[in-house]
């Protein structure tokens, strides 16, 4: 999950009701959705507290799928530059 809002908290909500463990991608200084801090507050939720770089999506998955993610969700907003731009780094199909 690349982004701290209200979308990143509903995002969080469905993947762990699908099992899913969450990773939460946001600097330090991000402002969190109260819904996501009370998931990182009970443990439901990792928070790296760092900016996105590309390579992460090939570092920070599963070891069973050698580190590569199952899923990104970037939900910053469509004029994010990362928005933008993480399409045309990796062939996410």
């Amino acid at each position: 999950m690349v982004g701290s809002n209200p979308l990143a908290a509903a995002r969080c909500a469905k993947s762990l009701e699908v099992g899913a463990k969450p990773l939460l991608i946001a600097p330090e200084t991000a402002e969190l959705h109260y819904a996501l801090q009370k998931r990182i507050d009970n443990g439901e939720v990792t928070w790296l507290k760092k900016s996105f770089e590309d390579g992460d999506v090939l570092r920070l998955g599963r070891e069973e799928i050698n580190g590569v993610v199952d899923a990104v969700f970037v939900t910053s907003g469509p004029r994010d530059p990362l928005s933008m731009n993480l399409p045309d780094i990796y062939d996410l199909s």
